[in-house]
């Protein structure tokens, strides 16, 4: 009831208004960012002018008062000739600074261990329970009788999900206002939410739920898979709580208490002794007011970094973005719900082709556009019934390809070809012709353009009998028209040409 009212119109249908519970929809704004992403640089010291998150603004607030104090005892002691307590001020202040030093110190690796293991736990905490998720994708049962039946059961099994791990984040958030973001939450149960809403262990009660709809949903064949190999899902689970629990006593056990006084009251001892000794043993001003500053930056710089680290899961720019988390997971979900992620891809396979397990360095995110953009290539003529391409013309088209695209092409080229040389299979030894004048075939056009990439080569022919047919080769110097007796020496398998086009 505190937040502010969002921008965009509140949807009809809200049976809830805990802050909790948010619909994803309103797009409230998101607190707490955390994790600052930055660069080194060539150099590796352009980022450490940024100011935001750093802790020299404060180190700096407390370092130049100290300074201009050394330096104004300074001009005090030499009016008054006080230098007989220098020497023995500076031992006194080494050994304070030693046992100084090793306190800040030691407090600065348990707070970077408490961080760094508050962003491992919540990372293993997604992992699991992403991959219970994964699995029960995975193990519904794929029969058409039962395709409304799963599909009910992925979209509430995905929003409870998507819940859970939201209410997990919610039990370690130490942030001011724990608003995230939730997979659309306004079809369930209105009584169940607000039960939801009331109760203090809202990351137990959900798990419960999902535990439950996974019992119900495999009693009733919706998921279709062995009792053991089904246990899998309900460890990730329960490792997830597991996991949960060790992150919450980062925020249930801070550093101890005397530690803790102890080292806030020698930085504060410290600063006083600094102020006093420089300026009786350091006889310029203006070097006793650095030393002094350079002393207390660096003490205090680190406590307040100590600080920083400590509680991992607030609203410091340093803490670990929970709502990017679950922002991450919410996207994971959804990409896991497409149709193309919860089926296998189809593969071709060809036993002359495939025998070898060739190798092929290719870039993920420009391979299918790659592919695409040949494709096109092959079957423009076919597709328009115009002259066929010559290899020149193809040559052009591959050039108006973007310049990355183009370049893959190029290099994928190039390595195929060096192996084909050096291979030992007579099928990885074709070569494009040399001339470029003479008339290709769509066929023709289709073999030089694979060529470049793993499939076999389709090629036109006569078999043994004299009828026409294609053949699927990976290689030979063979050209329309050629028969396949010529070619017999190539591992190869005849078919019809109608089919040759569909497996085009």
């Amino acid at each position: 009831s505190k937040l502010p009212s969002p921008k965009t119109p509140t949807p009809s249908r809200q049976p809830f208004s805990n802050p909790f519970l948010l619909v994803a929809k309103q797009r409230l704004p998101v607190f707490g960012r955390g994790m600052i992403q930055y660069r080194q640089g060539k150099w590796g010291f352009r980022f450490a002018l940024s100011l935001r998150g750093s802790v020299f603004p404060k180190a700096l607030a407390l370092a130049l008062p100290c300074a201009v104090i050394s330096a104004s005892l300074n001009f005090a002691f030499r009016y008054y000739e006080v230098t007989d307590m220098g020497n023995v001020g500076i031992n006194v202040l080494g050994g304070f600074s030693f046992i100084l030093g090793f306190l800040v110190v030691f407090r600065s690796q348990q707070a970077y261990s408490r961080w760094w293991e508050g962003c491992t736990l919540l990372q293993q905490l997604r992992g699991e329970w992403f991959n219970a998720f994964s699995c029960c994708i995975a193990f519904c049962n794929a029969s058409p009788d039962m395709r409304d039946e799963v599909a009910h059961f992925q979209h509430r099994l995905v929003r409870l999900i998507s819940l859970l791990h939201g209410a997990a984040l919610s039990d370690v958030s130490e942030m001011e206002r724990n608003s995230f973001e939730f997979i659309d939450l306004d079809d369930l149960e209105t009584e169940s939410v607000r039960f939801l809403e009331q109760s203090s262990n809202k990351c137990e009660i959900v798990l419960q739920w999902v535990q439950r709809l996974i019992v119900e949903a495999h009693e009733t064949n919706i998921l279709k898979v062995a009792p053991p190999v089904l246990s899998r899902v309900y460890n990730q689970l329960g490792n997830g709580v597991v996991i949960l629990n060790n992150a919450e006593k980062l925020n249930d056990f801070p550093m101890p208490f005397p530690l803790a006084q102890m080292i806030t009251f020698m930085l504060w001892v410290h600063w006083v002794i600094t102020a006093v000794v420089v300026g009786l043993a350091v006889e310029s001003p203006v070097w006793g007011a650095m030393l002094t500053f350079a002393a207390i930056f660096a003490f205090w710089g680190v406590h307040y970094i100590c600080l920083e680290l400590e509680q991992p899961f607030g609203d410091d720019t340093n803490d670990v973005p929970l709502c990017e988390m679950q922002c991450v997971l919410n996207a994971r979900l959804r990409q896991l719900m497409h149709v193309r992620a919860r089926t296998p891809p189809h593969f071709s396979y060809n036993k002359h082709k495939h025998v070898d397990l060739s190798l092929h360095r290719v870039s993920l995110g420009g391979y299918s556009q790659t592919r695409r953009t040949v494709h096109n290539l092959v079957t423009h003529s076919d597709s328009t019934g115009e002259k066929p391409m010559t290899i020149t013309e193809s040559q052009r088209f591959s050039q108006q390809m973007p310049g990355e695209q183009q370049s893959e092409l190029h290099t994928e080229r190039l390595e195929m070809q060096d192996a084909r040389k050096s291979a030992h299979s007579p099928w990885l030894s074709y070569e494009l012709p040399d001339h470029e004048s003479r008339q290709e075939s769509s066929s023709s056009i289709l073999a030089q353009a694979l060529s470049s990439l793993p499939p076999a080569t389709v090629v036109k022919g006569r078999d043994p009998e004299g009828h026409e047919s294609q053949s699927v080769d990976g290689g030979g110097e063979i050209s329309e028209g050629q028969s396949a007796a010529q070619v017999r020496k190539l591992p190869s398998c005849h078919f019809p040409s109608e089919k040759a086009s569909q497996w085009c």
